[in-house]
């Protein structure tokens, strides 16, 4: 009886430590501007989307979708502090309504945000974000809808995918 009652109990403490094993912080790799031409590519067309030296953007309303490589990681690293101290004031001015992930590590970091959004200085002027900006190496990424929308979530779900990000 004893052996049972000690069976179960590290079984019911197993089962409520899962949940937070899907919490873990996941750890992302850089891509190079072929993948995520690639990527961009499974939801867009040609025409949807534009290139600039080392950078890969999609030209549309509804949606941020970017791929910027630096020729320094320090100029990478900045543009990612930048987008943490915007991201870090909406979240002490609780203007923003939702689900978030945020990882800052020396070598990589990224934001996940599904919810509604009153700073306009985070991702311009959008009244709802679901998506995600990533740094890794001497890459700044921002794929990101505006739309609240089953059809533009999955876009996003699909390029994060394709490049072997998390998604909210």
């Amino acid at each position: 009886m004893k052996n049972m009652k000690k069976i179960i109990s590290v079984t019911l403490a197993g089962i409520m430590l899962m949940p937070l094993a899907g919490c873990a912080r996941r750890k992302i790799e850089a891509v190079s501007k072929k993948d995520f031409k690639n990527a961009v590519e499974e939801v867009f067309d040609d025409d949807d989307y534009g290139t600039i030296g080392d950078s890969v953007f999609v030209i549309d309303d509804h949606y941020a979708v970017n791929f910027t490589q630096f020729d320094d990681e320090d100029d990478a690293r900045d543009t990612w502090e930048e987008a943490l101290d915007n991201f870090d004031d909406m979240m002490d001015d609780n203007d923003f309504d939702g689900r978030t992930v945020r990882v800052d590590r020396d070598e990589y970091g990224y934001i996940l945000f599904d919810g509604e959004c009153d700073d306009s200085s985070f991702m311009g002027n959008r009244s709802y974000l679901y998506g995600g900006i990533f740094y890794v190496e001497d890459e700044y990424i921002a794929v990101v809808t505006d739309k609240d929308k089953d059809a533009n979530r999955d876009n996003v779900d699909t390029i994060l995918s394709a490049l072997g990000f998390p998604h909210p």
